[in-house]
């Protein structure tokens, strides 16, 4: 197998899969719930977020991705 077909059945299995859905829409409610006990809105952190709260979200992830591998 190559190694690219290898990354894509494994985005299948584990990314696309319910079980990391249900991960990523946890971690979205955890982050608006948080946000909502500081009295932190929505909009207020789509603004601190640039307007982009996925890429926020996502751009934190990679961070984290990156410090582990390195």
């Amino acid at each position: 197998m190559k190694p690219e077909q290898f990354l894509e059945r494994w985005k299948s299995e584990h990314i696309d899969s319910g079980t990391q859905q249900s991960d990523a829409a946890r971690l979205v409610e955890d982050l608006l719930a948080d946000a909502e006990k500081e009295g932190i809105s929505r909009d207020m952190l789509m603004d601190a977020a640039g307007g982009g709260l996925v890429n926020y979200i996502v751009g934190a992830i990679k961070e984290a991705v990156e410090e582990e591998l390195w």
